[in-house]
Order: structure tokens, then sequence, then C-alpha cells
């Protein structure tokens, strides 16, 4: 063989050797290439079911946040005209604790979507009747949630289920599941146990409940207390009392004077903080920032501000500052009664018709020279000394302190009660 056809043969060998080299590297290429697109699909479903996730926990701070605010309308906005609030529109609580959803299922009652156009647009009928919108098409995600109360065998507790989508809810729905897996849509089932932190965790047992002294003044204080749960008490205070006490009543064939405690040592020995805890439960501070708690500022006369938040659905209003009362109102009734504090001494002048319960974190001076009655029926409390003068009357009504302690409060989690469903 000459030596220019062993070069020829040679070249052929390398020409095959190079050739499968470079299938080799394109199998290996495609490979990779498979895998890169394998671990893109799972990152992109790792990111939509953290933004499924991500939403069904944006919704439970939206229902909690609604479960604390006043009166809304059907878009879930505040609305101060607003037929009712989040709370009564969606759950019922009994006078024994016991809390009821009005519409007890697992489909949801209200839900939000997060659209690109307009930002959360939310549903909140009385019926409780949940569509899903047709939105415009966007460059980024639109994710939408439904809420779900339920009941639980607790006092006081409610479950509450958020179902979250990275699209409409209907998209993600049950017998959605094929189409939705196949349009890469990711669902969330979030269930949180919910607890009403009472508004007032001890009722007191008498209309008037002072650290201090009292004036009943004249013609004196009308203070009343029929309840026989309470032996028709009718004042405790830590201090000595003071003036006439003609006008009050109790139990009947009960003297009055037997009704009234003073110099009670528990309260004269105690300071200011340790009473505010002892009927709340808590110190000031950490109640003034409950979600519930609407506070006020109003250096005159706070009639107007505490009218305006009660007709807006707030219920314990936090007065800032020493509180001034000069106007003829009405606040509260017997069903629906207020809690307010005043985080100062509180001066109330005139004749007004209040239902609930006044604590004042300093002196009360409570004067009425009118002729009009000037009633609170509830009960007061003071951190300091109470001076009344002119036709003052305190009406003690369990009622009014029932509804305080078992239906009026903060929504807030239950520790270690979160699941993930789905």
């Amino acid at each position: 063989m000459s030596a220019r056809a062993t070069h020829r043969q040679r070249g052929a060998a390398t020409l095959v050797v190079v050739m499968v080299l470079f299938l080799i590297m394109a199998m290996m290429a495609a490979y990779a290439n498979r895998n890169l697109i394998f671990e893109q699909r799972i990152a992109s479903n790792y990111y939509r079911s953290g933004i499924a996730l991500e939403t069904a926990e944006a919704g439970i701070d939206w229902a909690l946040g609604k479960l604390n605010s006043g009166n809304m309308d059907a878009l879930c906005v505040a609305d101060g005209a607003g037929a009712s609030s989040f709370r009564d529109r969606y759950l019922s609580i009994g006078a024994d604790h016991t809390i009821t959803p009005r519409l007890n299922r697992l489909t949801p009652i209200a839900a939000c979507i997060d659209t690109a156009a307009q930002g959360l647009v939310c549903q909140c009928r009385n019926d409780g009747t949940v569509s899903s919108p047709a939105v415009a098409a966007a460059a980024q995600f639109q994710p939408m949630f439904g809420v779900a109360l339920r009941s639980v065998n607790r006092p006081g507790v409610v479950r509450l289920q958020v179902t979250a989508c990275t699209s409409t809810l209907s998209e993600c729905s049950p017998a959605q599941e094929a189409n939705a897996a196949a349009a890469g849509l990711a669902r969330s089932v979030v269930t949180v146990d919910i607890a009403l932190l009472s508004a007032l965790k001890v009722p007191p047992a008498s209309p008037l409940t002072v650290r201090d002294s009292v004036d009943l003044g004249a013609p004196g204080l009308g203070l009343h207390n029929a309840e026989t749960s309470t032996q028709g008490l009718l004042l405790q205070s830590g201090g000595a009392y003071t003036g006439q006490t003609g006008r009050s009543t109790t139990l009947p064939g009960s003297p009055v004077r037997a009704a009234l405690i003073s110099s009670d040592p528990s309260l004269a020995t105690a300071n200011p903080m340790e009473m505010f805890a002892k009927f709340f439960g808590m110190a000031p501070g950490t109640y003034r920032e409950q979600p519930a708690v609407r506070r006020l500022t109003c250096p005159d006369d706070c009639s107007a501000a505490l009218q305006s938040a009660y007709a807006e659905g707030a219920r314990m209003l936090w007065i800032d500052g020493r509180m001034n009362l000069r106007s003829n109102i009405v606040l509260g009734s017997a069903a629906d009664p207020v809690l307010i504090i005043s985080d100062a001494e509180a001066v109330i002048e005139g004749p007004m018709l209040i239902n609930g319960l006044l604590y004042a974190r300093g002196n009360v001076a409570w004067s009425n020279a009118s002729g009009q009655p000037a009633t609170l029926t509830g009960a007061l409390l003071s951190e300091g000394q109470f001076v009344a003068s002119g036709l003052v009357d305190l009406v003690y009504q369990r009622g009014v302190i029932d509804t305080l302690r078992n239906r009026r409060g903060s929504f807030v989690r239950v520790p270690s009660s979160w699941t993930d469903t789905q």
C-alpha cells in the first residue's frame, strides 16, 4: 500500500472519531437542556405555589382586619353609613361567648382579587355571594383569595379558612383542577383558629367603682342596681364617701347604705395600673393597641367624635388625654353598648344618655344642673376620685355588662392553630 493511501485511511478514521465525539456532545447538551427545562418548571411551580400561599396569608390578615373594623359596604370599604360591620354581617356572638357563623360553609363568603389595574377589589355581600370577576390581561399575577368562617366546639373561637389562587377562584376550583394544572395555576388553602379577646375581662359588680373617695353631692347621685347576682351592690370605693344617698335604689327590702362599700382595701391599696389590669386583663398600653380599639383625640368636647366613631361601627373607644363631654347626646343602646376609656380625667357636664361602660384613668366630675336626665346605664369606673352634682344617675344593667364581656373585643389568632391543607 502506498503512503498516500495510508494517509487517506487515517483521515477517514479521524473523521469517524470526530463525528462520534460531536454526537456524544450533542446528546450531552440535549440532556443538560432537558434538565434545565425541568428545573425551570420546578422553580416556576415553587414560585406560583409561594404566590398562592402568600395570598392566603394575606387573606388571613385581611379577614382579621375586617373583623376588627367598623361598618362597611358591599365592596368591603369602610362606610359610616353602612348597614353593618364584617363581624356582625357574618358572625353571631351569643351571651355565653359562643361564636356561630351566619353562613357556616366551606365555600367563600367574602373575597378579594389583586388586579393590576385597580389594586385590591373585594366583595362582602350580606348573602355571602362571591363571584370570580373577569379581569383584564396583565404582565403580572392577579391572585384572588376567598374567606370562609366555620364553627368549632370552643367558646369564643371560630375557624377561618382562606382559599387562594394565582388567578381567579373559579379557575382553581376542584372542578377545574385538570385545566388549572395545564395552565400552571397554583392553589393554597390555609386554616387558622381565631379567638375573641374580651373587651372586659372582669365585670364590675356595681354601677360605680372608684379607687379613691366619692362625693355623691346634692341632691345626691342616683345609684341603682336591681341585679340579685350582684346583691344590689351600689358602690365600691377605696376611700370614704360623702353626700346624700336618698335617690339611690337597691334590692327590695335592702337598706341603701348596706349596698355602699367604702374604704375597700383591695381598691385602696391597688395602684392605677393594677386596677386597670384587674378589670381588663392587660396593661393600658397593650389594651389601647388592640386592633378593635378606636383611638380618639378631642381636646375640647368629645361628644361629636364619640358619636361619629360609634356611627361608624366602633364599640371600643380610647380617648387620648382628658375627656370632656358637654353635649346632650345619646350614645349606645342596651343591646349595642359602648366601652369608653379616658386616658386621663373625665369632666362631664349636662344631660346625656349613655349605654355602656366608662373608665377614667384619673378623676371624674359629673355635673348636671339642667333638670333633664343625665344617665349612664352600665357602669362607671375611676382610678381617682369621683364628684357628682345635680341630677346624675348610674344604673347597673347586667345585660350591658355581659355584652361588653362576651360579645365585644378584638379577634386574634390562636397560637399553633395554623394549617396548610393544600
